[in-house]
């Protein structure tokens, strides 16, 4: 008999959202009653805690318990791996589909996790360093979790002895597939692009302004109460939307994307749109180029105005009150997107409105580092409390770039690394129509 990675996670993907809720759990649990001997004699309840049974009801249902051992109980199913010889004590390991995962919730994140398991689950696929698993009574559901490899909490790993090569990055998902969700935020790629598309470096960044205020810039980026009231974090959402799980996208009423899309129509004809692409709903070229779509066909006053603005904020007010159009449009909530959209142009058009010389040429010193980490609560204007070196990288290690005197103010786009129980921020900073931007400790900085 063959035993196949990917018909295991296609059985498991086939049971995603079933839940408690509406009963629908019964049936992975009755499929696991239904096998004889029962795992020491037991018969599972409806209320018992069912992330064990999950598992093993994968295997039976597939007729694949010779190298699957079923139980309900997550250190039971632990020791019948260890006695097939089929356990990997190592955090750090890198899975493949069809691996079995166990976590402990107590882990310290210190040395190899050795403390009693209390969930488990199946490993959908690995992307990088990234482990996309399908796990049963994950609140009370058949939901997906997503975590890096050797990431916080990691008991260790079942190895069932399938009969197909086993790859360190195999993607069974058929989402795998398309083109990637973008889950950081990419400035720069989306100034470029806006640019290309709207000619007009005003008109651009007033857009990105806005962008920025609706969703940091991050595509794959879910309304915050989206994720409270439906318990998905921004990538399960994306997943679940991708692989077809999830069938509420259009008609959900939560903002996603870089301009958190809300209306019904509109998050249809971006899911439509996404699809056509063969691309995540969260990818980032797909939703710039439907940007471009959204705006060039359906809000065409609004392009003419971005191609001929002569100010930041005359872009980004009619962004505002013509495309976003979010409840509230007052003349702060005016300023502030207004600004955040200066701080872009400031970056990426070549001059400064706050250097004595904004009508010279600017060139720029960059960092040899770059940023680490990204906080959208740490973008904004700072002032040094004292001379402070700007450095090639996070650390007194680093060489000097330029020495900022105290009281001088720096711009902040979020971006920082961490060095030493330090935030040391990635900062832009213009002198003699020179732009730096370099890494400066947050110990010497005042948020304005």
């Amino acid at each position: 008999m063959s035993y196949l990675r990917s018909k295991v996670v296609a059985q498991a993907k086939a049971w995603l959202g079933y839940s408690e809720s509406d009963g629908t759990h019964k049936e992975i649990i009755d499929v696991y009653n239904s096998h004889t001997p029962l795992a020491r004699g037991y018969k599972v309840q409806y209320t018992d805690a069912w992330c064990a049974t999950f598992v093993s009801a994968v295997a039976i249902k597939l007729g694949y318990t010779d190298i699957m051992p079923t139980e309900c109980g997550c250190n039971q199913m632990i020791t019948l791996y260890k006695n097939l010889g089929c356990w990997k004590e190592d955090d750090s390991y890198t899975p493949s589909a069809g691996d079995v995962i166990f976590y402990d919730w107590q882990d310290s994140g210190s040395g190899d996790n050795t403390g009693s398991a209390d969930h488990v689950g199946i490993v959908e696929m690995v992307s990088g360093t990234t482990i996309y698993v399908i796990e049963g009574n994950y609140s009370d559901s058949v939901k997906r979790r997503i975590l890096q490899v050797n990431g916080k909490y990691i008991r260790g790993f079942g190895l069932p002895k399938y009969t197909e090569t086993s790859t360190a990055s195999s993607t069974a998902s058929s989402s795998s597939t398309k083109a990637a969700a973008t889950t950081t935020a990419k400035p720069e790629t989306i100034w470029n692009y806006l640019l290309g598309k709207i000619g007009n470096a005003y008109g651009v960044a007033g857009l990105m302004g806005n962008l920025y205020a609706e969703s940091s810039l991050i595509p794959n980026n879910l309304q915050n109460s989206g994720n409270t009231k439906l318990g998905m974090t921004d990538a399960e959402y994306t997943a679940a939307v991708d692989d077809g799980s999830y069938t509420k996208f259009s008609s959900d009423g939560y903002g996603f994307g870089l301009c958190q899309w809300t209306y019904s129509t509109r998050k249809a004809a971006l899911l439509a749109y996404a699809e056509a692409q063969n691309a995540s709903i969260g990818n980032l070229d797909m939703q710039l180029a439907f940007i471009y779509k959204e705006i060039s066909e359906s809000y065409k006053s609004l392009l003419t105005t971005l191609k001929a603005a002569t100010s930041v904020k005359e872009a980004s007010d009619a962004v505002l009150t013509k495309y976003e159009k979010p409840a509230d449009q007052s003349d702060s909530v005016k300023t502030k997107r207004a600004g955040y959209g200066q701080t872009y142009y400031d970056k990426y058009a070549g001059t400064s409105t706050s250097s004595s010389s904004s009508s010279s040429t600017v060139t720029e010193k960059k960092a040899t580092d770059s940023a680490k980490s990204f906080l959208k609560s740490l973008a904004g204007t700072y002032v040094t409390t004292a001379n402070l070196n700007m450095r090639n990288g996070a650390g007194t290690g680093k060489s000097v770039m330029v020495t900022i005197p105290k009281g001088a103010e720096v711009q902040n786009y979020g971006y920082y690394t961490s060095y030493n129980g330090t935030k040391w921020l990635y900062l832009v900073y213009i002198k003699n129509n020179v732009k730096y931007t370099g890494f400066c400790s947050s110990a010497y900085l005042e948020k304005q």
